[in-house]
């Protein structure tokens, strides 16, 4: 109960940790996105005016000074500086687009009338006028700046910072613009107005006005290696926390299999104690010792409850063994067909105690083998303890032994109770079991077919299982009769 507690408690952080740092990831982004937006917009802003301003410079080149002398009884009209003070105003839309420097002078110069430009002007009252009219021609300039003329410059200008966005302007008098409150593109200024609107004209002003249709995959883009980075990390954390709670789960696995291992395992060892014991208090209370013949049986009983749980202990030690790779493979070459009758001799009795069948069947005519012989001893008698073990009748069990000339295929099939498919691989691993509950009324501990499947994989060969439940089982050993690429493409085409 508290390692599901703790198991809980683990998945609940890892999944509090991912959050937290999805959520860190989502504002640091999102902060960076908002700079990346305002910069922008400080940039196309910029970008829009100076070109704008740099475009009206460009129609607009005219003398610096412009003086115009009235009758000496009017006096002097000084426009000075008029486009650099055009120029120079950066005001936004629906402020005045210029200043311009309108200076009159009424100091008398006699005998110096002259006109540099060529207008005559004759009456002091009518100066304003002049002046006004003469302005508003210079203003007229402004209307040849053509919105697709802006939109080529603009465009430029852009690509020039690397800002490649699709844009639109258009160009709107200024009193319709007024008239109608509110800019000609509904939405186009999601920062500030003022950043992507400028008025150029004196007399009859003209809004010209940016819409970028989407700098969303832009301000992406600019923001592309934070976003890496981010995915980065939260990759990293969540495969990092995946694989830790796979492995809690396979520690729980684990734990669940120690656990099923720990009960069958003292039931084994309690059953050959257990007889031990009465075979000794038979031969004390019982005075066995008068009897040779029952004292010959108690002893005999004794042994091979011994003798089993000396098998039992070594077969233990020898998986642990393995498993830290200290077993060393003294392999000969020997016949595996008279391997097989040696094992079937020696279970004869136990065999015979279960009412089993066995057949030895060979196909072929080469059967011999380089190998181990004493783990392959073990190997062939594991199998057929697995095939008398798991079985709710009489067993019938066939050994077949056949010549694949590239290698030798050792078959064990039992009329058994069968694997589920689910299970079919699994029977392989250390201390597993097909579920069966607690009960110990099959002496298996998981350890046998674990032990045959790294015996037959250290010699280099394969390991399979066919199985039906209420059929029986067949374990099919193929062991090469050298160590070739060859066995493995024709061991695993079944040839």
């Amino acid at each position: 109960m508290r390692y599901k507690l703790s198991i809980r408690v683990t998945v609940f952080l890892i999944m509090f940790t991912i959050l937290v740092i999805t959520l860190f990831q989502a504002y640091w982004l999102r902060k960076n996105y908002r700079e990346e937006k305002r910069l922008f917009s400080v940039r196309a802003g910029m970008l829009f005016r100076e070109t704008v301003f740099r475009l009206e410079a460009a129609k607009l080149k005219m003398d610096s000074n412009i003086n115009i002398r009235v009758h000496e009884r009017e006096g002097l009209i000084s426009i000075s500086n008029v486009l650099q003070e055009r120029l120079q105003d950066s005001a936004p839309a629906m402020r005045p687009a210029r200043a311009m420097v309108v200076a009159f002078d009424d100091a008398r110069r006699p005998g110096r009338d002259s006109f540099n430009v060529g207008f005559q002007v004759t009456r002091r009252r009518a100066r304003e006028e002049r002046v006004f009219n003469f302005l508003a021609g210079v203003d007229s300039l402004r209307d040849t700046i053509t919105v697709k003329e802006l939109s080529g410059r603009y465009r430029q200008a852009l690509l020039r910072e690397g800002i490649n966005v699709p844009f639109s302007i258009l160009a709107t008098p200024l009193d319709t613009s007024a008239r109608a409150g509110q800019p000609p593109f509904p939405g186009a200024f999601p920062d500030n107005l003022e950043d992507y609107m400028v008025t150029v004209g004196f007399t009859r002003p003209v809004s010209y006005q940016v819409r970028f249709e989407n700098n969303t995959w832009y301000l992406l883009r600019r923001i592309s290696q934070p976003i890496m980075v981010s995915v980065l990390l939260l990759g990293v954390t969540v495969v990092s926390f995946l694989s830790l709670y796979r492995n809690l789960r396979q520690q729980r696995k684990l734990a669940q299999l120690k656990n099923d291992f720990i009960s069958n395992m003292t039931h084994e060892l309690k059953t050959p104690i257990a007889t031990v014991t009465v075979a000794i208090e038979a031969l004390r209370s019982f005075d066995a010792l008068e009897d040779p013949q029952r004292t010959n049986e108690y002893l005999d009983i004794s042994a091979n409850e011994m003798q089993r749980l000396g098998l039992l202990v070594d077969k233990v030690l020898k998986l642990s063994m393995f498993e830290n790779r200290e077993i060393a493979l003294n392999k000969e070459r020997f016949d595996l067909r008279a391997l097989a009758r040696s094992v079937m001799v020696s279970m004869k009795l136990q065999f015979e105690k279960q009412h089993a069948t066995t057949t030895l069947k060979a196909t072929g005519s080469n059967f011999m083998v380089t190998a181990d012989k004493l783990h392959m001893t073990s190997v062939l008698y594991n199998l057929l303890d697995n095939a008398l073990k798991y079985s709710n009748k009489d067993p019938d069990i066939l050994i077949h032994i056949i010549d694949h000339k590239q290698y030798l295929e050792l078959r064990v099939t039992d009329n058994g109770i069968g694997i589920a498919k689910e299970y079919a691989q699994r029977v392989f691993e250390k201390f597993f079991r097909v579920p069966s509950g607690n009960r110990h009324n099959i002496k298996g501990y998981g350890l046998g077919l674990s032990y045959v499947s790294h015996i037959v994989q250290r010699h280099m060969g394969r390991i399979e299982v066919e199985s039906e439940p209420g059929k029986g089982s067949t374990f099919s050993v193929k062991l090469p009769f050298a160590e070739t690429p060859a066995f493995a493409a024709a061991a695993a085409a079944g040839t």
